[in-house]
């Protein structure tokens, strides 16, 4: 009977009091709302409805909100979701009030007859400090909208908790207050995750330092330009988001793949904005080091026709120029020919650097997102989504790279007691000026169909999408060089030290010409490298669902998914010498190539200055100049590098054509209960797939091989969650998962380096990565916008992944180049994953003003691993590669109605790159490193706003080492990049 009484008075308030009219009730909005706490719930059905819910902290106390469900007029949902409960919403201003039953009568007699908020209206959080209850409400005055960073914060929070595994969240407003330039980095604030960066973007990820994990755009599988059809993540804007979700516990719906977790990007929606938003910003791109000033900008338009369809567009564009600099000592030789102690007897097992390679990098990058989405609800129970995604990444580099090769011609060699010859002078060096010519041009394609059906207690959903990436990718060192040697006669020596600790080590050159002297190189031959992609997928799936009664049981659930992904990838290499060149270039016929004779290659006169800065006594002049690869190859006669031309040095080869298809079905369980106070919900399904593979690759030009391979999977899981109060809920967790090897692993291909003498192969019968996992967190929401969590994982793997280095005679190549060190994945033995993460943020709304607009957000991730792989000098264990043992992130931020700033610290330590053998200096790893990112903005309107941002503040140093820091490998500077601009929404 009291809940009879209670949801009449609800009603009758939004019938009375509010008085809406005809349209407003009619609003229709789709709503997935569980039952959960009123501190949660009402957010979130603020957000799904597009209203502004008002109530006073202490109101929400203790109140459960009930499930609401489907396609629903506002009213009637929020009668639904206020049933049972002494909360009453009263119309105030331009937003609706929760009352207390109590105070009603009061709000009645002075309640606003206008209609509900448009849709679209930003969705406030219950907040503030209490009211007594038994007091009469506070007028309109008295009530605080909550928007900007907190209300992102608390709408992130909302969608955490009301989830059914363990997830992290952050949605756009606030991805959009930090100046990430894409994807990558905008997931680098979230909890456990890890981003690498390349050029001065992030690009890669971790996620509780492992690199398995999947990724989607809008529950769909992203196939993009990647050689292993990964998504190139730094080509991809996050201004398209609405949000991301981490998720680090699966249930049996989700699609297999992620041994770390899923990172679903999901896209705005039209039906989910106002009637017509606009919205959009420009801003001036200045890059310190490249000293250019460039642009971005970005808009979006949505417009919904009625409640039934909307249409959204937007698009996001940046041409910008960066400059980055960079050491490389090309790894480093184990060898046998060097006297470190002074004896007059070369000792066994030194180390020495392979060159002193300066590199400046010059870049003109044109990145391009579009998205579109179409939403269509015909009927209450009917919604269709059309959406389409498109990414375009362009950059050329013209880069200077100042080479000194060295040999084992030492004398006066200093050796540390790792014996790594830190300090030596060299005989007879070969310096050498090359300039690449390297770009870059990846896309990727996304488009994608849903329709869902729901009535009563049945939905079911059928979704499909294609996904296309494709392109070339000339990355750093890559693409097309004249390798050009002094000239006969031409004498040099080299002295370094790499004692100063210095980003770059000390180099002095003493030779009998002007190495800065273009006239005084000979071509020796041309290097044209290209790495080319085209991958397709293809996903359908269909998932049915029914709302039960039957006891603790809510829903049961299942459905089937297919998958097709075709990857073809190949990095053919055309490597003519100076001799088969010259009949075409030697103009003067002195039976050589000088470099006025080079076609599209120019050498400047003005030098290109290195590394400006940094300490050191190393080249600060080089000899720079610009490279056209296209006139090159046309002045020669050389054709584009074709893979499947038997005739250049690498073409089929290096073809790597994988097919793979997968099948999965899965039932789960829903279920939810009380025991005493103490509520509970959770989950429990099976998931079964078969895998099966097909590659085909070129043993030698001319032979070729098919491998097929088939993997099936029982994958059980289980997620429950213990609420035991409004405000601290426990979260277990447990599963199997598998984790495919990235596909360019798998393939039968062989690219080999035939300067180094080394090459890689796929391995077409790798495992995917198996593991049992368990998780568990505990989460107290103490306050509006702030929480505190604590997490702990643990996962057992089977089948690590380890690479092999063998030596062997590779036919059609060892005839003419001797043999390789060939490297190749293996399947490995069993190892083990864990750690804990700890998460805070609070906003300090309890603070005297202007203090109560600070907020703060802290995280930190420890992981630990073991694994069979062996350091080959030392024969120790080593973790898991690209597992940064610590890892945090440090945000502040201030916000009101005129200023908005934030700052942001990332950091992960040290972690291992690569397993390397003994002969080549041991294992690559990378050193820790910090970044600070800022953002501020100037309310003018509230329409506009002035907006400056920065990336790279503290121009933080990238470093990598091999075996141990002395044996320094690489280092790297990259400018500091400074936004400012306008924005305006309407």
């Amino acid at each position: 009977m009291k809940d009879v009484r209670s949801y009449l008075l609800a009603s009758a308030a939004l019938a009375c009091g509010l008085a809406l009219p005809a349209e407003a009730a009619a609003q229709v909005r789709r709503f997935d709302i569980a039952p959960q706490d009123a501190r949660t719930g009402i957010p979130l059905f603020a957000h799904q409805a597009g209203v502004q819910i008002l109530a006073s902290g202490t109101i929400t106390d203790g109140v459960r909100v009930n499930r609401v469900r489907g396609s629903l007029d506002v009213s009637a949902a929020l009668q639904m979701l206020l049933a049972g409960t002494d909360l009453v919403p009263v119309k105030v201003g331009n937003a609706i009030a929760l009352k207390r039953r109590s105070s009603v009568a009061a709000v009645r007699t002075t309640a606003s007859t206008a209609p509900l908020p448009a849709a679209g209206a930003y969705a406030a959080a219950p907040q503030e400090p209490a009211q007594d209850s038994a007091e009469p409400a506070p007028d309109a005055a008295q009530e605080v909208v909550v928007t900007g960073i907190r209300a992102s914060l608390q709408e992130s929070i909302a969608v955490k908790r009301a989830a059914d595994s363990i997830v992290d969240v952050i949605t756009a407003q606030d991805i959009g207050k930090l100046p990430d330039q894409n994807v990558a980095e905008a997931m680098s604030r979230v909890t456990g995750v890890q981003i690498s960066r390349r050029e001065g973007d992030g690009s890669n990820f971790t996620i509780r330092g492992i690199s398995q994990n999947r990724l989607e755009i809008n529950g769909r599988n992203y196939i993009g330009p990647g050689g292993g059809g990964n998504a190139a993540l730094e080509s991809v804007s996050p201004e398209i988001l609405s949000s991301i979700v981490v998720i680090k516990s699966p249930t049996a719906d989700m699609p297999e793949g992620a041994l770390g977790a899923t990172v679903n990007l999901k896209t705005k929606r039209p039906l989910e904005l106002d009637d017509l938003v606009i919205a959009g910003r420009i801003q001036g791109a200045h890059a310190d080091q490249a000293d250019h000033v460039g642009y971005r900008g970005s808009a979006m338009v949505s417009k919904s026709f009625g409640d039934r369809f909307g249409v959204l567009a937007s698009v996001a564009y940046s041409d910008t120029r960066t400059r980055g600099h960079s050491f490389d000592a090309g790894g480093w030789t184990r060898t046998d020919a060097i006297d470190g102690n002074g004896d007059g007897t070369d000792d066994p097992g030194l180390f020495r650097p392979n060159r002193f390679m300066a590199r400046i990098f010059d870049r003109a990058e044109q990145r391009l997102t579009v998205n579109g989405t179409a939403q269509w609800r015909p009927t209450d129970t009917l919604e269709i989504i059309l959406d389409a995604t498109f990414n375009h990444l362009k950059r050329q580099r013209n880069s200077v790279n100042y080479q000194v090769l060295f040999n084992n011609n030492d004398t006066d060699a200093v050796v540390n007691d790792q014996g790594t010859v830190v300090a030596g002078n060299f005989q007879g060096v070969t310096v050498r000026p090359l300039i690449y010519d390297e770009p870059t041009d990846l896309k990727s394609t996304l488009l994608g169909g849903s329709v869902k059906w729901e009535k009563d207690r049945a939905r079911v959903r059928f979704d499909m999408s294609y996904a296309h990436g494709k392109g070339s990718d000339g990355g750093p060192g890559a693409s097309f060089t004249y390798v050009v040697v002094p000239r006969a006669g031409n004498v040099a020596s080299a002295s370094y030290d790499f004692r100063g600790g210095n980003p770059v080590p000390d180099l002095s050159i003493d030779a009998n010409f002007n190495p800065n002297d273009p006239t005084q190189y000979q071509l020796l031959s041309v290097f044209d490298y290209d790495a080319v992609t085209e991958n397709r997928g293809y996903d359908a799936r269909l998932d049915w669902g029914y709302d039960t009664d039957w006891g603790i049981l809510s829903s049961v659930e299942a459905g089937f998914r297919y998958e097709r992904v075709e990857l073809l990838a190949a990095d053919p290499q055309n490597l003519p010498v100076a001799a088969s060149l010259l009949a075409r270039g030697d103009r003067n016929g002195d039976g050589i190539l000088t470099v006025d004779e080079l076609p599209g290659l120019s050498y400047s006169t003005t030098p290109a200055r290195f590394f400006p800065g940094a300490s050191g006594a190393f080249p600060r002049d080089l000899l720079g100049g610009s490279l056209d690869k296209i006139a090159a190859r046309d002045g020669f006669g050389l054709a584009t590098p074709d893979p499947y031309d038997t005739s250049i040095t690498v073409g089929p080869t290096s073809i790597k054509d994988v097919k793979q298809d997968t099948l999965g079905v899965y039932v789960k369980g829903n279920f939810k209960g009380t025991i005493g106070s103490t509520r509970y919900s959770g989950n429990l399904g099976l998931r079964y797939i078969d895998t099966a593979r097909a590659t085909t690759g070129f043993l030698s030009p001319t032979a070729t091989t098919v491998v097929k391979a088939d993997f099936g999977y029982w994958l059980p899981s289980a997620n429950l969650s213990i609420d035991f109060s409004d405000d601290l809920t426990l979260r277990l967790a447990g599963a199997k998962v598998v984790a495919r090897p990235g596909l360019n692993q798998v393939s039968a291909s062989f690219v080999p380096n035939t300067v180094s003498m080394t090459g890689s192969r796929g391995n077409p019968n790798l495992r995917p990565f198996e593991a049992l996992q368990a998780d568990a967190t505990l989460e107290w929401y103490f306050a509006p916008a702030s929480s505190l969590t604590g997490a702990v994982f643990y996962k057992k793997v089977d089948s690590f992944t380890v690479t092999t280095v063998t030596r062997e005679f590779v036919p059609g190549f060892s005839e003419r180049f001797g043999l390789f060190d060939i490297s190749q994945p293996q399947n490995g033995e069993d190892g083990t994953i864990q750690g804990f993460e700890l998460a805070y943020q609070h906003a300090f709304r309890f603070l005297p003003a202007p203090f109560d607009n600070l907020g703060v957000q802290l995280n930190y991730t420890y992981v630990d691993s073991k694994t069979p792989l062996i350091d080959a000098i030392t024969g120790e264990r080593l973790p898991l590669p690209g597992l940064s043992r610590d890892s945090y992130t440090l945000i502040g931020y201030y916000e009101d109605d005129t200023f908005s700033l934030r700052a942001a610290y990332t950091y992960r330590s040290k972690y291992l790159n690569s397993v390397g053998g003994a002969a080549s200096g041991g294992n690559t790893y990378v050193d820790g490193r910090g970044q600070l990112d800022a953002s501020a903005q100037i309310n003018l309107t509230p329409n506009f706003r002035l907006t400056v941002e920065g990336i790279n503040l503290t121009k933080a140093i990238d470093r990598q080492y091999l075996g141990e820091p002395d044996r320094l490998t690489f280092t790297a500077r990259e400018d500091r990049r400074i936004f400012f601009g306008i924005a305006a929404n309407f």
